[in-house]
């Protein structure tokens, strides 16, 4: 049987270790000093990861789709560097809320400054409206509606004020209009047998739909008339010519209680 010597191969691998040539063990990854602000926490680290989303991953730290990161999660890492975490979160919740009743004041240059009267008192509303919040690291940042609907409306408190040697503000200190006005109801006895229900302008004839001549006060303003309430002008009559209006009651009976009088009709629009 033949031998062989291991003493060449020791002989050679003692030859390649004192030219340099053998083995090295790698060389260490470079590291880099970072903090991390996250949850209320600082957290200061060595991290040889090489972007912010590493060096999230290495200490653990998930990021939520809303959750926003300062630097960018791809950014290079850097010594000394600072990298904020975010938490955002978006809540949807359903409210009911009372509307307060606006107030409308109604001037009148012929009464003295001073005067208040109220004609009419109004009503809160309520409305149902769902509400997106947005919030960030637990504080409420953004608060918007997006759907809304009126469960009651609201009802205006209409004050009439004395304006009488005050100076024009335009709006509700406009001098009202003077008119004399008469009464209808939808139905035959007032508007002849061929009486549809609804007015020239194709509005129903209800209470609140007033005729008017539209060349003083054009159709479709919004009037209140002080012993009747709130108006718009939606229709035209024959009869009703220059300073006459015309208010539409529910019943034939309520028209003929009104009759005839002068008014004050008060322009909103």
């Amino acid at each position: 049987m033949r031998t062989y010597s291991l003493a060449p191969v020791v002989a050679a691998a003692s030859l390649l270790l004192a030219v340099g040539l053998g083995v090295r063990p790698p060389a260490a990854a470079p590291t880099s000093a970072v903090t991390v602000l996250v949850d209320g926490k600082t957290l200061s680290l060595p991290t040889s990861a090489a972007t912010v989303a590493g060096v999230l991953a290495e200490v653990g730290i998930s990021l939520h789709p809303l959750d926003r990161t300062a630097p960018a999660p791809d950014r290079p890492v850097a010594d000394g560097m600072e990298v904020r975490v975010t938490r955002v979160t978006r809540h949807h919740h359903t409210e009911e809320v009372t509307v307060p009743a606006p107030s409308l004041v109604l001037g009148d240059p012929e009464l003295p400054a001073g005067f208040t009267q109220v004609l009419e008192h109004g009503r809160d509303g309520r409305v149902r409206r769902v509400v997106r919040t947005w919030e960030k690291d637990g504080q409420a940042t953004k608060r918007e509606v997006i759907e809304e609907r009126v469960l009651t409306a609201a009802r205006e408190t209409v004050v009439l004020r004395g304006t009488q040697g005050l100076p024009s503000r335009g709006g509700d200190w406009r001098r009202p209009l003077r008119m004399h006005a008469t009464a209808y109801d939808p139905g035959p006895r007032s508007c002849g047998k061929y009486a549809s229900g609804y007015t020239a302008i194709g509005l129903k004839a209800e209470k609140g739909v007033v005729a008017v001549d539209d060349r003083v006060i054009p159709m479709g303003t919004r009037l209140y008339i002080p012993g009747y309430g709130f108006a718009v002008a939606g229709d035209r009559g024959s009869a009703i010519k220059g300073h006459r209006i015309d208010l539409c009651f529910a019943t034939y009976t309520e028209a003929r209680q009104w009759g005839r009088r002068p008014v004050k009709v008060y322009l909103l629009d």
